[in-house]
Parts: structure tokens; C-alpha cells; sequence
């Protein structure tokens, strides 16, 4: 699956963008890739520090390979970490629904949004430290930026 995993705000926003099919196995990629990076950030921000939000933009997945059993077992086995809100853009209310299903399976702080532009400003509302950003993008930037390839 090609994606792209960057901190909008270093340690405390970090954006996930997909761009083709996801298979299992690129999940368990991207989910171990995406938890070392939080590890990391929660080690940096310190243990009573500000939670690192999660922003996933999912409008460029083309194709879901996963079966939902697949996809269950692969969230029960994630461990938990210190995280705050997870913001979702879907491609569709297909894609949307089983989002909402994987999240509540997770048990994570979760909203949908259109765009992540609307994502971010969601945030700016919830957590206090980010009342101050300033971030603006457009599919077309999105689509500039380098996807890791399989």
C-alpha cells in the first residue's frame, strides 16, 4: 500500500495519508511504522505531556484487501498507547462506516471529517495547544508529496 506517514506539528499531530489498495500486510506495516513514531513522541512530550492526535486521509485508498475478520483480529492486537484524538477522511460512507467500526473496536477517540483541513479544525477546538495552528492543504499538494511504495 503506498502511504505517507509525517508530523503536521512534530511529536503532537501526526498525518497518515493513503494513496492505492491496502492489503493486510501493509497494515501491520503501516500500524508498526505509525505506533514506533507515537512511542517515540510520548517519550519525547514526557509521561504527564500533550497526547499526539492522529489525522488519516483515506480519500486516495482506491481498494480495501482486508477482509473484516482480518481487520478485527489486527486491532485486537494492537497495544494500547497514550494517544488523543484519531480524525478520519473517508473516501466514501462504505469506507466511513467500517472506520467507525475499527475505531470502536480499538476504543480510541474518533471523528470523520471531509476534509483535514476541517479535521484540524475540529482539533483546534478540543486541545487548547493547538488553538494557534495555522495549516492549510489541498488534494493537489497531497498528491505531490512521496508515498512509500511496496
Amino acid at each position: 500500500m503506498p502511504y505517507r506517514l509525517s508530523w503536521i506539528i512534530e511529536n503532537r499531530l501526526l498525518l497518515i495519508a493513503y494513496d492505492g489498495a491496502i492489503t493486510r500486510s501493509d497494515l501491520e506495516t503501516y500500524l508498526d511504522e505509525s505506533m514506533a513514531m507515537r512511542d517515540q513522541a510520548n517519550a519525547a512530550l514526557g509521561e504527564g505531556g500533550p497526547l499526539v492526535h492522529t489525522i488519516t486521509d483515506a480519500r486516495r485508498l482506491t481498494k480495501n484487501e482486508m477482509s473484516f475478520k482480518d481487520a478485527q483480529n489486527i486491532a485486537k492486537s494492537l497495544r494500547h498507547q497514550r494517544v488523543g484524538w484519531s480524525i478520519y477522511i473517508p473516501k466514501n460512507a462504505i469506507d466511513q462506516f467500517f472506520a467507525n467500526i475499527g475505531h470502536q473496536i480499538v476504543g480510541v477517540r474518533y471523528r470523520s471529517f471531509p476534509t483535514v483541513t476541517e479535521g484540524i479544525d475540529f482539533l483546534k477546538s478540543v486541545d487548547e495547544t493547538l488553538k494557534n495552528l495555522d495549516y492549510t492543504t489541498t488534494d493537489e499538494s497531497m498528491s505531490r508529496a512521496p508515498f512509500k511504495r511496496p
